[in-house]
């Protein structure tokens, strides 16, 4: 059944309700949020997204998975006084379906996955944990060619924790500062990243990684440590990482 005309100013309110229940979140997620609830097409979203703009309702916040959409004052205002005018019925459902949108939104913006294939046919994994602005982990990971491992980016949203955790307790097990500082590896390097911390970055081969890690750390010593540890814990993180990203997904 075809369904009746939507007003522009009907559709320009439930963008904003949706980003009121939804939070902050791109133009590609608030997209799939309006298509699965057969709220909006994209045509039209994006026609009422570059209007509310103009008019100051929207703004924009950079994000490494792209833009974040957020309500401005003036949003904030037009939903506060307009809502009863979208269908209660709509209303309803998007109070219904977001919370669980909301966080799975959340998860994508603080752990961003994405992949390519390279010249020689094999896919790179790029996993990254966000704290804010800052980036607390990220991975590059190459898989070997003629295999289908483009679902592994999917399972880093609820990973990404636990591999950080696994990461840098592994590599920081049996710190001590009081002990001299010890010898960089081929496979490490070690810089300032500014206000007191140092950004650790280990391959597992010097000359073609097939795993890359970089995260921040608190002091030298403790980047040194973990560099230390690193050539004989590297093959035994990236099992685990795999296994992180395999877990839960059907053979």
């Amino acid at each position: 059944m075809e369904r009746k005309y939507i007003p522009e100013s009907e559709n320009k309110l439930i963008i904003l309700y949706a980003l009121s229940q939804l939070g902050p979140c791109t133009a590609m997620q608030l997209l799939q949020f309006l298509v699965e609830m057969d709220l909006m097409n994209y045509f039209t979203m994006q026609l009422s997204l570059s209007d509310m703009q103009e008019q100051g309702q929207l703004s924009r916040q950079a994000h490494p998975l792209g833009d974040l959409l957020i309500l401005t004052r003036e949003g904030e205002y037009a939903i506060e006084v307009f809502a009863q005018r979208i269908p209660v019925s709509r209303r309803q459902l998007i109070n219904r379906q977001a919370p669980q949108w909301r966080e799975r939104f959340r998860l994508e913006q603080l752990a961003p996955a994405e992949s390519f294939t390279l010249q020689d046919g094999r896919l790179c994994l790029r996993l990254r944990l966000l704290e804010g602005a800052s980036t607390l982990m990220d991975i590059l990971l190459t898989l070997p060619p003629g295999n289908s491992f483009t679902f592994l980016e999917k399972r880093w949203h609820s990973a990404a924790q636990t591999v950080y955790n696994t990461v840098t307790l592994t590599l920081s097990d049996s710190f001590d500062p009081a002990l001299p500082l010890p010898a960089s590896e081929d496979t490490a390097m070690i810089t300032p990243a500014g206000n007191g911390e140092w950004l650790l970055t280990l391959a597992d081969d010097a000359a073609q990684p097939s795993l890359t890690l970089l995260f921040i750390l608190a002091d030298e010593a403790l980047a040194r440590h973990c560099a230390a540890r690193w050539p004989s814990q590297c093959q035994q993180l990236q099992q685990m990482i795999l296994l992180a990203l395999q877990e839960g997904i059907p053979s």
